[in-house]
């Protein structure tokens, strides 16, 4: 293991340590840790894999973006302001903003939505089995407009994209969120 990847995995549990997931109730930690391991299987340099641990921490922690940026680098700053979203703004917009970043975004960008995207959508999948519906409960939105979300994010993540260079967990994204919402 490098020191980037110990740094920002230590980083990211520190951040997130009071949190726990809110389908499973888990540490929250786990997600970011398989977003993280979701980008490094895939093959992806060492700032895409430490900004895979940090994409939420401005987001949900008292951490911020400066932080991030003195501690390891504006690359890794730069990746996860793109996919942190501004809590100020109403779900949609939020939602909107991501589904431009991974339509326009480049690769590594969209590299680290789409795994957040598909280790959130195998939570609901787990959750579906022993909750049934009840799982939609959870979230600011029902299921009409997780289903919009994840199915756009599915229609754009491709954008731009070389079929060479797409990594194999975006189609398990996609096969994924057709078995959740079809």
């Amino acid at each position: 293991m490098n020191q980037m990847y110990q740094r920002a995995s230590d980083f990211a549990e520190q951040a997130h340590q009071m949190q726990r997931r809110k389908i499973t109730g888990e540490p929250y930690f786990s997600h970011p840790r398989n977003v993280a391991h979701l980008l490094r299987d895939a093959g992806f340099r060492d700032e895409v894999v430490a900004a895979g641990f940090l994409h939420d921490v401005v987001e949900d922690t008292p951490v911020t973006l400066d932080e991030i940026r003195a501690d390891f680098g504006d690359e890794v700053a730069e990746l996860v302001a793109s996919h942190t979203e501004d809590k100020l703004q109403p779900w949609e917009a939020r939602k909107s903003h991501t589904i431009e970043v991974v339509r326009t975004g480049t690769l590594e960008q969209k590299a680290i939505i789409v795994a957040d995207k598909l280790d959130n959508l195998q939570s609901v999948k787990y959750a579906l089995s022993s909750e049934g519906d009840r799982v939609w409960g959870y979230f600011k939105r029902d299921y009409e407009a997780q289903k919009w979300y994840n199915e756009s994010i599915v229609g754009n993540m491709y954008e731009g994209l070389r079929e060479d260079e797409i990594p194999k967990y975006f189609q398990k994204y996609a096969e994924l969120c057709d078995w959740v919402f079809n």
